[in-house]
């Protein structure tokens, strides 16, 4: 598995493969269709003469997925180079489950195939310690590969850390060249996992060839539950802290890291946390509607645009799954969509129109989003007009994010696609124009 760190936290290669030589390399985000800001440089550094990859390793054209969001710089390289050489030699595992191995790499890498030196790499392992850890305690080999030039910064961070104790090997690399016997994996044991050692025999079974000791046990369990809660309580308050401070991208890293550790109680609680979050939100409600404008019967949409004729507004039903019933465009002048605090407790509010299918509409906001802190009964709202030429069905996705304060991680997360942070009320809606005569 190769973990590529930033100063956010590490980010896990899910997937490469080769495409289309007539398309663009692209890096996407988890596996969906939201590409990072960063594919255009990656593009650059696959194909030639620009580029290294396909110099390396023959084909001009990939797609790799990161498990979370990367927007700039270029330490990203050496981590990315290393996922193509596994590709290249069968031997790159897309699921932590699968891997044997946890290889860190962070280096800028030039057309000379010269590894650089990159900043902020102490934050990096700072950042990286707790999935490192867990690499290491689920057995598999954890490798920290880094620029040569940042081998003393290196070595303190993993001191202040206490990183330099647990069983990770250094490889301070110059060049690419120096990865190869950094990556040069058993075969064998690559894909399919390495021998676990036998698990020891538990005290409560040793326990019980040892009369009047028991009550040793039971005190022993007594501690661990006390340490266990202590522990969830731990990261219970992290999440809290993060969610105050509107730290949602640091937060959602920080609960998916924790989702996956094979430590029980961590994993008990990111079960947990969500649902203490949905408390303290006692008066908070939004409402998102969506109401038709269509010209008076006998009449034409220019004539309300540009006359004084008043449009007749029609709710639009939001119906089970998801979505606003379909709207048929015959007569069809524009759309209204609406976020509104119909509670008690005033919040910030985000809505969001976005085209998914057919040709888009003008929308009334400059990228079709808008944003604003409600107080009870006030909302915000953002119109559709229709054109009469509309030759096609369109759909759109309708987003709406409710926060106690406002955010920049929401205002990007939302406009990369859904937001599932714990503690934001989220709506997520789709609504169809059809061109079907009435």
């Amino acid at each position: 598995m190769v973990i590529i760190p930033t100063t956010d936290g590490p980010v896990l290669v899910q997937r490469l493969a080769e495409e289309d030589p007539e398309l663009r390399s692209v890096i996407c985000l988890d596996r969906t269709s939201d590409e990072l800001p960063i594919s255009g440089a990656y593009d650059k550094f696959v194909r030639e003469p620009s580029g290294v990859i396909e110099r390396e390793f023959g084909h001009k054209v990939y797609r790799m997925d990161f498990s979370d969001w990367i927007s700039n710089g270029d330490s990203w390289k050496l981590g990315v180079f290393a996922a193509h050489l596994l590709h290249n030699q069968g031997k790159l595992a897309e699921r932590s489950e699968d891997a044997t191995h946890a290889l860190w790499l962070t280096g800028k890498v030039n057309v000379d195939l010269d590894v650089g030196t990159v900043e902020d790499i102490t934050k990096k392992l700072e950042r990286s310690e707790k999935m490192l850890l867990e690499h290491v305690a689920r057995g598999q080999k954890v490798v920290i590969a880094f620029p040569k030039e940042n081998e003393k910064e290196v070595n303190q961070a993993l001191k202040k850390s206490g990183l330099d104790k647990a069983n990770i090997k250094l490889r301070p690399v110059a060049k690419t060249d120096d990865l190869k016997g950094v990556l040069d994996l058993d075969p064998v044991n690559t894909m399919s996992g390495i021998p676990r050692q036998e698990t020891p025999v538990s005290v409560n079974k040793q326990m019980r060839s040892r009369p009047l000791m028991a009550w040793l046990a039971c005190a022993l369990m007594l501690i661990v539950m006390v340490f266990l809660g202590w522990d969830v309580f731990g990261d219970i308050s992290r999440w809290r802290s993060m969610a105050a401070k509107g730290a949602y991208e640091k937060l959602l890293q920080d609960m998916k890291i924790t989702k996956t550790s094979a430590c029980m109680t961590c994993r008990a609680s990111a079960a947990i946390y969500p649902l203490l979050a949905r408390l303290g939100q006692t008066g908070r409600r939004d409402e998102l509607t969506a109401k038709e404008v269509r010209a008076p019967k006998g009449r034409t949409c220019a004539s309300i645009r540009f006359s004084s004729d008043t449009p007749v507004e029609r709710p639009v039903q939001e119906e089970a799954d998801e979505r606003f019933a379909s709207s048929t465009a015959d007569g069809l002048c524009g759309l209204v969509y609406k976020l509104k605090n119909a509670g008690s407790q005033t919040f910030h509010g985000w809505l969001s129109i976005r085209i998914r299918s057919g040709k888009l509409a003008r929308i009334s906001t400059r990228g079709g989003t808008d944003q604003a802190r409600l107080a009870p009964g006030e909302d915000i709202s953002i119109s559709v007009n229709i054109p009469e030429w509309l030759g096609s069905d369109v759909t759109y996705t309708v987003h709406a994010i409710v926060d106690g304060k406002a955010s920049d991680d929401v205002t990007r997360l939302m406009e990369g696609g859904r937001l599932d942070a714990p503690g934001l009320r989220e709506r997520f809606m789709t609504h169809e124009v059809k061109l079907t005569k009435n």
